[in-house]
């Protein structure tokens, strides 16, 4: 039986889960009452995604994020894969130059582990803040 449509809420842009190859296979009918309704609803709307994901997001135990802090997130995560990438490019550089006799300069070296410390710790920075979500 379809909902009315004066109960339906807006699907957020960008709050719908991704598709996953083969699709979802199971579905949960959930009952509530107009109270729970417009709570759950309204969670979804702060969080800026969809009723059914908030749900198996509260289920699952996936910290409550806004559309914004998980694109903050993301942006994070992302420039850490970069800078992870320039680190391990500058290690095999070195790597090689030191096996090939050549003369690899102390401070190219400083330098590097000093980017590797700045990136260990942004990561355990962003670990500790969404441990604690």
């Amino acid at each position: 039986m379809a909902e009315p449509r004066s109960r339906r809420a807006a699907v957020p842009s960008g709050g719908r889960q991704k598709r996953e190859d083969g699709g979802r296979q199971h579905r949960a009918k959930v009952l509530m009452n107009d109270e729970e309704f417009t709570q759950v609803q309204a969670r979804a709307i702060a969080l800026g995604i969809s009723i059914p994901r908030t749900l198996v997001e509260a289920a699952i135990g996936v910290p409550p994020l806004t559309r914004r802090e998980r694109d903050a997130l993301h942006q994070e995560l992302t420039g850490l894969k970069f800078l992870l990438g320039n680190l391990t490019n500058n290690v095999n550089q070195i790597a090689k130059a030191l096996n090939s006799d050549a003369d690899v300069p102390t401070r190219q070296i400083r330098s590097v582990l000093e980017r590797a410390a700045a990136a260990a710790a942004r990561v355990e920075a962003l670990a500790e803040e969404y441990r604690a979500s």
